[in-house]
């Protein structure tokens, strides 16, 4: 009887143990970030929401952004780093 309740111990430990580890490797990886040069925020990669200029390319929060550094991008890539709208 010891040996049968034993058993099942060790049965629902090794399941457990083996659950969890694929649990773990089924993670998405997380996605790749680039701070917005217009509002400062940072934000996901999306191809959408981006553009080039002068061989780098910018990712944006919102196609209003995005347009607003497709007008000036100059204005926006300045020496001085642009801060979140909180801290402004």
């Amino acid at each position: 009887m010891k040996r049968q309740f034993l058993a099942a111990i060790l049965i629902v430990l090794i399941t457990t143990v083996a659950m969890n580890g694929l649990a773990q490797t089924n993670k998405a990886p997380k996605p790749e970030k680039a701070r917005d040069p217009v509002c400062g925020i940072m934000v996901e990669k999306n191809p959408a929401l981006s553009t080039g200029y002068k061989g780098e390319t910018y990712y944006f929060c919102s196609k209003a952004d995005l347009e607003k550094f497709k007008k000036e991008p100059e204005k926006y890539l300045g020496s001085t780093p642009v801060q979140p709208p909180h801290f402004r």
